[in-house]
C-alpha cells in the first residue's frame, strides 16, 4: 500500500509540474499574439480567457466580456 501511495504522489507531483510548464507555455505565446492570459472561462469553465484591448473572451467557447 504504501509504494502504491509513494508511486501516486510521484505522478501526481509530475502532473501538477506539467501543468506549470504549459501555463507558463501558453502565458508566452499569448504575448507574443498581443494577448495576455486571463481566468478560467465563467461560462464553459473548459478554458482560460484571453485579453486584448480591454475584452476578455474564451477560445473555447466564444464567451466574450469587457473589462
Amino acid at each position: 500500500m504504501a509504494a502504491r501511495l509513494a508511486t501516486l504522489e510521484e505522478r501526481l507531483e509530475a502532473a501538477e509540474r506539467q501543468q506549470r510548464l504549459l501555463r507558463t507555455t501558453v502565458a508566452g505565446l499569448a504575448r507574443e499574439v498581443g494577448r495576455s492570459l486571463g481566468c478560467q472561462c465563467s461560462r464553459c469553465d473548459e478554458s482560460y480567457t484571453l485579453v486584448r484591448d480591454g475584452c476578455m473572451y474564451c477560445p473555447r467557447c466564444g464567451f466574450r466580456e469587457s473589462l
